[in-house]
């Protein structure tokens, strides 16, 4: 491979998707899944080979798999049966087990030599910790700082919090950190950053991306 294929190389991308489904995101249920259903149809036109995951998590199921590893015209849009808000928010859990699967998944991979992936980690929850029993504060906080050094992008987007403040408790980069408004236009303007951030990642090439992970998240600008 001569240097500037090298350079322009752009693996395969990840996107694992950590989605709060507690009682408290009911009133926005809606504006939750027509902006997951516009974020996937937008990251469908972006040139380039990404794989999506999403789990959601609540007290009743702290880790449901809603689909794993599919490639982008694979996922199946949300429905409001797929998406039911309910129970209390064990976060800790769902970002623990999340890490863990996409860590089994790597050395999966690497066993099969399928190409390596570059890997951004979406949280995206409207509540504090308040369930977990498998991972706390301190747990969470050693494994996302652990894989941060290995290039992974993680993302924190919270509502009604301090945002800023739960994400770098967590180990998230304040850069790759935004509270969003919990209204539909506050809903829809996180998905439409988090779409223009995913993209813009998506077209850098590989090197760009691990220097860049820690400012993987952008607000779109208008006429971008």
């Amino acid at each position: 491979m001569t240097e500037t294929a090298s350079t322009d190389h752009k693996p395969p991308v990840h996107i694992s998707i950590v989605l709060d489904r507690s009682g408290s995101m009911a009133a926005i249920a809606d504006d939750i899944v027509g902006g997951f259903n516009e974020y996937l149809s937008r990251q469908r036109d972006v040139q380039g080979d990404a794989r999506m995951s999403l789990v959601q998590f609540d007290s009743q199921d702290p880790f449901e798999v809603v689909f794993d590893g599919l490639d982008l015209h694979e996922v199946r849009p949300l429905d409001r049966h797929s998406y039911a808000p309910r129970g209390s928010t064990p976060l800790f859990d769902a970002v623990g087990r999340m890490i863990a699967r996409i860590d089994r998944d790597i050395v999966h991979r690497r066993t099969h030599a399928l190409p390596e992936e570059d890997q951004v980690v979406v949280v995206i929850t409207d509540g504090l910790e308040n369930a977990s029993r498998e991972h706390d504060r301190a747990s969470i906080f050693a494994l996302v700082e652990q894989h941060r050094q290995l290039g992974w992008v993680f993302t924190f987007l919270g509502a009604d919090q301090d945002a800023y403040a739960e994400g770098r408790r967590m180990g998230v980069a304040g850069t790759n950190t935004a509270g969003w408004e919990k209204s539909g236009a506050g809903v829809r303007k996180m998905y439409d950053d988090l779409e223009y951030s995913t993209r813009k990642h998506r077209e850098k090439a590989a090197m760009a991306r691990k220097i860049e992970a820690d400012v993987f998240h952008q607000e779109r600008k208008p006429g971008a």
